[in-house]
């Protein structure tokens, strides 16, 4: 048996239920630290005399950090190893934090949002490429649902804290609970290994069979003998030249991917930057603002496991279209309660539907975007695809807060921000054209390959 046939084959061992416990804690204290700011804003408003735009620039410098983040990173991450950057990056988001606690002026938040966003944005490819790299293939697209499924329980746990923290001790108390991720540096540098298939396609075969077979050994898999997989030559220190080239075999379904994270990114991110701030400019009191949104957000881990769920038993592309579809009729409703005054249960329960159905997609993207690309380039093609999300993210709050600044009503903003993922899913019908479910990730790879070759065969030596 090859290392990773092992790895493909293992069953749920005491190593894996770590990772995936260690990857869950890091994940929950990520889309915590980032959802802070939604519930921070109006307090922040008020702290530094802000106008709507100026506001929309807050969460908008996160996002620039997570865009940058999550190219940069990546890159690094495939050249010194997944266990490294992920280490580092929990120490980058815990310092932003810090210097977010510590703002003493409008311009140094927007620094030390930008900072947290570099390590947001870099923990979210990196963990799901150590869970994909390492999760058998019976319970991979699991692992990977799990990334943005905790990662939603963060906002809630952001919403818990923002409504017993901030009346009584200010915003600032909000971001001195983002400190708390550097002390899991020591977690990870202590009893995370390295990805045996980055190992692998870096030529360091000795060790990753070294870490497989302790793997083995302590799973009491002691009468199986592993031996190396058989390796092309290129697969082994590939220069970003030759990343980008072998990136181009997987050219249109990584477009089509990249514009879904862009549009998805762009409506979400935008919207729930303000929602908090929405209902305080609506007539209701900051708690029962943060009330709403917190009751909101509870639908978050639904809507991660409703698309886990919906991307297994359907084609992936459908499930986007499908989920996507339902999603925005909600949506509109909760635009149109603003605007005829419906009672607050109507404008409430409509968004929780809207987000049980379109927030789910995000586990099937990052499922799809996993599973599409080989290993010497998994990380840094995550990267780039949610790099371009990432600009829809900080386009999105901006844009609401001008848009609110012109005196734009709700209603209006909703059915602008409605259009762009029922377009993006449409487009994906015709470009997505490989079905990954139950496949290895080398098998996935060959499929999608230029002229039906294994991508890894493709000679890029010289």
């Amino acid at each position: 048996m090859t290392y990773t046939e092992f790895l493909d084959n293992s069953p749920m061992t005491k190593f894996l239920w770590f990772l995936l416990f260690g990857v869950t804690i890091a994940e929950i204290l990520d889309g915590m630290d980032f959802q802070m700011t939604s519930f921070a804003l109006p307090g922040l408003i008020k702290s530094f005399h802000l106008d709507p735009a100026q506001a929309g620039a807050i969460p908008s410098a996160g996002n620039i950090g997570l865009m940058v983040g999550a190219v940069f990173c990546s890159l690094i991450s495939d050249h010194i190893g997944r266990k490294a950057t992920f280490k580092w990056i929990l120490f980058l988001f815990a310092f932003g934090s810090f210097l977010s606690a510590i703002a003493p002026s409008y311009t140094i938040l927007l620094l030390a949002r930008f900072v947290t966003g570099l390590g947001l944005g870099a923990e979210l490819p990196v963990g799901t490429t150590i869970l994909a790299e390492f999760a058998p293939r019976r319970y991979r697209h699991i692992f990977i649902t799990v990334v943005p499924l905790v990662w939603a329980v963060g906002w809630i746990v952001a919403a818990v804290l923002s409504i017993k923290l901030i009346p009584a001790y200010g915003w600032r108390s909000l971001y001195w609970v983002g400190v708390v991720p550097a002390a899991f540096m020591a977690l990870v540098r202590f009893f995370l290994p390295e990805s045996v298939r980055w190992l692998l396609a870096k030529g360091k075969v000795e060790e990753a069979g070294a870490i497989c077979n302790e793997l083995a050994r302590k799973a009491g898999m002691t009468n199986i003998k592993l031996v190396p997989p058989e390796l092309p030559a290129n697969q082994v220190k590939l220069n970003f030249a030759q990343q980008l080239k072998l990136l181009s075999a997987v050219r249109d379904p990584m477009i089509a991917i990249a514009f879904l994270y862009f549009c998805y990114y762009l409506q979400n991110w935008g919207v729930y930057a303000w929602l908090p701030t929405i209902f305080v400019r609506h007539g209701y009191t900051l708690t029962k603002s943060f009330t709403f949104t917190l009751i909101i957000l509870c639908m978050t881990p639904l809507a991660q496991l409703n698309g886990g769920l919906i991307q297994e038993k359907m084609n992936r592309k459908w499930a986007l279209f499908f989920m996507t579809a339902v999603g925005t009729v909600f949506f509109l409703i909760f635009g149109l309660s603003f605007y005829y005054n419906w009672p607050i249960y109507v404008t409430v329960g409509a968004q929780m539907l809207q987000m049980l159905f379109a927030h789910g997609v995000i586990a099937i993207m990052y499922t799809l975007s996993a599973e599409l690309f080989p290993t010497p380039v998994r990380n840094l093609g995550i990267g780039l695809v949610q790099a371009v999300g990432r600009t829809g993210a900080v386009v999105g709050p901006f844009t609401i807060g001008l848009l609110l600044k012109g005196d734009t009503t709700i209603t209006h903003i909703i059915y602008y921000f409605a259009a762009p993922m029922v377009i993006a899913t449409t487009i994906g019908l015709f470009i997505i054209n490989f079905d990954p479910r139950q496949r290895t990730l080398e098998q996935i790879s060959h499929d999608v390959g230029a002229s039906g070759e294994p991508l890894a065969a493709t000679n890029m030596a010289h």
